[in-house]
């Protein structure tokens, strides 16, 4: 990867992404997108601690939490660009040689290694986003009122980031039998969306 996706405007990121070019794809458009969507949510902790009349005791739950939210940030700034390395490095393999017998295999190895590498991704994306939705949930009570939507706006981008990804985790997952331990942890972050989802309904 030559250049940083973050390093591309907004016009030239869409263009790719709209573009026939295979990446950026979804596991970095949901990085990028569930990136977006914690930033509103540190937005509003700024606000509100910029704000006059901001009681103390919120103010300093909000100091604490917006540790927090900067290392979910970090984790998923990082994984726009992880991404496409992975999808690279798949493609890679795909492009070994297979002119005989030892070749197929060290081919066929590579593929498997990649493929798992290339599911893992999307998935940390996800389970990141959904460590951002948690904990747009315990900050929502603490802003100011002008920008509990945007606390709200920005849990819903996490939301659809993270069922994204794991979107883009499934195409991979339908071709690795023998891997249980990956199918598990994509339906605890389903099971874990659902839930979300359910628990706005019922607020």
């Amino acid at each position: 990867m030559s250049e940083s996706l973050w390093a591309a405007s907004g016009d030239e990121l869409l263009r790719r992404t709209a573009s026939a070019d295979p990446t950026p794809g979804g596991g970095s458009i949901a990085a990028h997108a569930a990136s977006l969507g914690a930033g509103l949510v540190l937005m509003a902790i700024d606000v509100t601690l910029g704000a006059k009349g901001t009681d103390e005791d919120a103010a300093a739950a909000l100091r604490e939490a917006r540790g927090r939210g900067e290392g979910i940030l970090a984790t998923l700034h990082a994984a726009v660009d992880a991404d496409v390395e992975v999808f690279e490095a798949l493609m890679d393999a795909y492009r070994m040689p297979r002119g005989d017998d030892a070749e197929r295999a060290d081919r066929t190895a590579a593929i498997r290694v990649e493929t798992v590498v290339a599911t893992v991704a999307p998935l940390d994306v996800a389970d990141a986003a959904l460590e951002a939705v948690a904990f747009s949930v315990a900050v929502e009570p603490l802003v100011k009122p002008g920008v509990r939507s945007d606390v709200l706006a920005g849990r819903d981008l996490l939301l659809g980031a993270a069922r994204a990804a794991i979107r883009t985790a499934d195409v991979n997952l339908a071709g690795l039998d023998g891997e249980p331990a990956l199918h598990e942890r994509r339906q605890r972050a389903w099971d874990a969306i659902v839930t979300a989802l359910q628990s706005e309904e019922s607020a």
